[in-house]
């Protein structure tokens, strides 16, 4: 006979709530910056930028749902707790909350899949041009998806609309609770792997990227960000959970709050440090004009160079600044423009000698 969770609060309300729309706040204005940086970076948005828009909206969406509907299962905790008494009224309200249990996890798996691809349509425009890289990309995008519809499709969607009678009757048994412990672990695992699937394309794209050491592990700490999602996804399932044990649902839904909270705001965070990096190079770019501007010789120089990387829209390892920022463009595709341009240049000295040469010559 299986042993099963006492109806008590593991989150309070109004600990669930701050949370809640603190993070909800959060993860809004990292959005919104987001969607400036590209829209300054490049004057306009991306498949990436549209799908972590989509996962906000949908997480929104999740969080009126909760305000609205989740005083209701604390109001469950007060009747199992004896602190008020149990009414006939109070039945109605139960069974509407418990409708409301499959639509959100469809919500919660959305939006955290959402955030995943948009990390893979970045990561594609910064590996599609290596043929390997490119392969690798599929399986993990064929993973990813695979897991979405496996997690989507294992809910347990009897207990949230097959009836009151059914969900009071049936749902506490231990096969039942069995199934839905079996399919959370199963769900998270899947939530992780797909994670370092993810996270190991720009690993592989940095190790075949000729920059500096320190550049590297720059780059490396902001991708190993996602960790910190893998983290909040094992705490949502595994702390605390027994097999025999219904899971508490404030503590699975307030940690798939946070999980794709977190997701969101890590995802941004590549943006963010884009417009930095583009707002410095364009105020250095601005002082060397300044200092430049009466020298006729490194103005056309300056004005050469420029025309030759306008194409990057300043996305590039150049050789005062060896950054890489998150752009369309690959990186494979800017380094070949680079050493085209160098070797133009070198052609263009070779001439230069030349005609010296030929000068002194005549």
């Amino acid at each position: 006979m299986a042993e099963f969770d006492e109806q008590h609060s593991r989150v309070p309300e109004s600990v669930f709530l701050g949370v809640l729309w603190a993070l909800t706040g959060t993860s809004f204005t990292f959005v919104v910056f987001r969607i400036y940086a590209q829209v300054t970076s490049f004057r306009q948005l991306f498949l990436d930028d549209f799908l972590v828009i989509v996962a906000w909206i949908i997480i929104l969406t999740a969080a009126i749902i909760w305000q609205v509907e989740g005083k209701v299962l604390y109001e469950l905790y007060a009747i199992s707790a004896g602190k008020k008494p149990f009414t006939v009224e109070f039945l109605p309200k139960y069974n509407k909350f418990m409708r409301f249990n499959a639509p959100f996890e469809i919500l919660f798996y959305s939006a955290l899949w959402c955030v995943k691809f948009s990390f893979m349509a970045l990561f594609y425009r910064i590996s599609a041009k290596i043929r390997s890289l490119r392969i690798w990309w599929f399986v993990v995008l064929f993973c990813t998806a695979s897991v979405y519809i496996a997690s989507v499709a294992d809910i347990e969607y009897k207990c949230s609309f097959g009836g009151l009678e059914y969900i009071i009757a049936r749902c506490p048994n231990p096969d039942h609770v069995h199934y839905e412990n079996r399919m959370f672990w199963a769900n998270c695992a899947g939530d992780v792997i797909t994670d370092l699937m993810i996270l190991s394309i720009p690993f592989l794209v940095l190790w075949r990227v000729r920059i500096s050491l320190r550049k590297k592990l720059g780059l490396l700490s902001i991708f190993s960000a996602t960790i910190f999602i893998m983290v909040t996804a094992i705490i949502r399932v595994a702390v605390r959970m027994n097999y025999d044990r219904q899971i508490n649902i404030d503590w699975l839904c307030f940690w798939s709050f946070v999980e794709v909270d977190v997701a969101i705001i890590v995802s941004c965070v590549a943006s963010l440090r884009q417009l930095f990096v583009i707002s410095q190079n364009q105020s250095s770019s601005a002082r060397a004009a300044y200092h430049n501007t009466n020298e006729p010789i490194l103005k056309s120089s300056k004005e050469g160079y420029s025309q030759n990387l306008s194409g990057s829209s300043g996305d590039i390892e150049s050789a005062t600044n060896d950054e890489v920022p998150m752009s369309p463009l690959s990186i494979v595709h800017v380094r070949h423009d680079y050493e085209v341009t160098r070797i133009d240049a070198s052609e263009s000295d070779d001439g230069d000698k030349a005609y010296r040469h030929h000068t002194n010559f005549d």
